[in-house]
């Protein structure tokens, strides 16, 4: 019974993790810019809200100490999006490589930073990780009462975004401008839109969201190792989000078939059959980016992306 419980809280909460990340990107995406930075947003927001619970102090109220944690996430992942912005929409620079960049520079500030934080001289490999325990008890309760089996609040807050960023995307006139940005910038900015302000507020969007993602990653361990980055979850996320053709129902539906091998990925000494085969757990931890592959080149013929997905505008063209 353990084992099955264990392996449904890491499902769903592996699920809600890419679910809002994707979603994060999908406004940056609908906007017209490539949401390639999740992984490096999903870093500094996981690294602002783990430096947060480093130093705040145990005499400091439980629940002024979440909110602090909460707001940290929100904010460094929101600021670190708006990089992308200026380099894409600023500057017109090439949106994969400012976003390839962004998540080669997360990982290097976070060790940076950690170093820093910890006072420490030098950081042998491995050794980039931040403790809070403390905290794990504060984000994770036992489900139905069961020790050893943990459920995440944050899921909760994730599952009741999703309905509302639906409304906001389908349903108010600023989704509906974001989504003309996206699939035509001339014809928006013609109808009075502006083009590049409706990006960058679409971007520090992806930004908070993906930086909730990776709070709720690291909440769900006692400890997590930074040089590791969002330990891939933002390019699967990314994955999520094609593989859901940019709808946030789709979304989140689509988020479960990448989970359930991300859950097996760390579920499977549990589960005597596949314990017993003894095969590498190297295969297992590579599985979910072997299928994520797969299922994009399958799924790839039918994208529905935004028409305008990449380019950079150009309000002196037509």
């Amino acid at each position: 019974m353990i084992v099955v419980l264990s392996t449904i809280s890491f499902l769903v909460a592996y699920a809600c993790i890419l679910t809002i990340t994707a979603l994060g990107g999908m406004f940056s995406e609908k906007s017209g810019t490539i949401a390639l930075s999740l992984e490096g947003c999903m870093t500094v927001g996981a690294l602002c809200a783990g430096i947060a619970m480093h130093l705040l102090p145990a005499s400091l109220p439980n629940g002024l100490s979440v909110l602090i944690v909460l707001l940290a996430a929100l904010i460094g992942g929101g600021l670190y999006s708006l990089l992308l912005a200026v380099a894409s929409i600023t500057f017109k620079a090439d949106q994969t490589l400012a976003g390839t960049a962004l998540n080669i520079l997360s990982t290097a500030l976070a060790v940076t930073l950690i170093k820093q934080v910890t006072k420490t001289d030098a950081l042998p490999a491995g050794q980039s990780r931040l403790n809070f325990t403390r905290f794990y008890e504060m984000f994770n309760f036992d489900l139905f009462g069961i020790q050893g089996v943990k459920f995440n609040w944050l899921i909760f807050i994730v599952l009741a975004l999703i309905p509302i960023i639906y409304v906001v995307i389908y349903k108010t006139q600023y989704g509906l401008r974001l989504s003309s940005c996206g699939e035509n910038p001339s014809s928006a900015a013609s109808l009075g839109i502006n083009v590049g302000k409706t990006r960058y507020i679409g971007i520090l969007i992806s930004g908070v969201l993906a930086g909730f993602g990776g709070l709720l990653l690291v909440t769900m361990n006692a400890e997590w190792e930074f040089a590791n980055g969002a330990n891939g979850f933002g390019f699967l996320a990314l994955a999520v989000l094609i593989f859901g053709q940019w709808k946030p129902l789709s979304i989140f539906l689509g988020a479960f078939l990448f989970s359930g091998f991300k859950t097996l990925s760390v579920v499977y000494p549990s589960i005597d059959f596949l314990a017993n085969l003894g095969i590498s757990s190297y295969f297992y931890l590579a599985l979910p980016y072997v299928v994520c592959l797969v299922v994009l080149v399958f799924t790839s013929k039918r994208n529905a992306g935004p028409k305008d997905l990449g380019r950079a505008y150009d309000k002196g063209k037509r």
